[in-house]
């Protein structure tokens, strides 16, 4: 919006995401061993998001809050779904600076809020995140640069579903990304495309990480 909120512009959004889940897992012992394996794709949980962006000379802050709603395709009995099943609340900001050579970086530190899943009476614990990019911009409209993310969680889970107690998780990764801006109509459209490799984990299943966003700034 034009309009100043608090000395920054405020923006809304929302996003609508769509996934391929492809998860195997196996387990081995004395008597055998044993392996599972799940596919599924549909829509995820939707996103409404409302955020405050503050820029100076080359430094740019972004205070998001954003809220992951009960949408989209959800099994019980799969062990790979696109979707959550349960409402999370995220708060993260953004502190990014760009140099006149088009050398951007950026970190962006968030907590997120989940709530129980109804359906397998199951609560994740709270999510510490922090996501690292960095970019080098080739001209006004296209970079090409290395994201990582460090995730950990803070607060155990519960519910009846909680069989193996707090399994509290742990992960870290990296890997390329490409940024695209093009001028689109009356507005600018946003693609990103990233690839995220697992370089650690601990209760958490390790993988590669695709990731392809469309934007659109009216």
């Amino acid at each position: 919006f034009k309009k100043p909120v608090w000395g920054g512009r405020l923006q809304v959004g929302a996003a609508i995401p769509a996934g391929f889940v492809d998860i195997g897992a196996g387990a081995s012992s004395g008597l055998g061993a044993h392996r599972v394996s799940s596919y599924n794709s549909g829509l995820g949980a939707t996103m409404a998001s409302a955020a405050l962006f503050w820029k100076k000379g080359n430094t740019h802050y972004k205070l998001t809050e954003s809220v992951f709603m009960p949408t989209g395709y959800y099994n019980i009995h799969s062990i790979a779904n696109p979707a959550r099943n349960y409402w999370a609340f995220d708060t993260s900001l953004t502190m990014g600076w760009i140099n006149k050579r088009g050398l951007e970086f950026s970190i962006t530190p968030g907590i997120m809020l989940n709530t129980r899943n109804p359906a397998t009476d199951y609560q994740s614990g709270n999510e510490f995140h922090l996501d690292v990019a960095v970019n080098q911009f080739v001209n006004k409209r296209f970079a090409a640069g290395v994201h990582g993310y460090y995730y950990k969680q803070i607060s155990g889970d519960s519910g009846n579903g909680a069989k193996l107690g707090a399994f509290q998780g742990r992960s870290l990764g990296f890997g390329p990304a490409i940024l695209w801006s093009p001028q689109f109509g009356k507005g600018d459209l946003s693609v990103v495309l990233k690839w995220m490799f697992d370089v650690d984990d601990h209760n958490r299943m390790r993988g590669n990480y695709g990731q392809f966003v469309i934007g659109y700034k009216f």
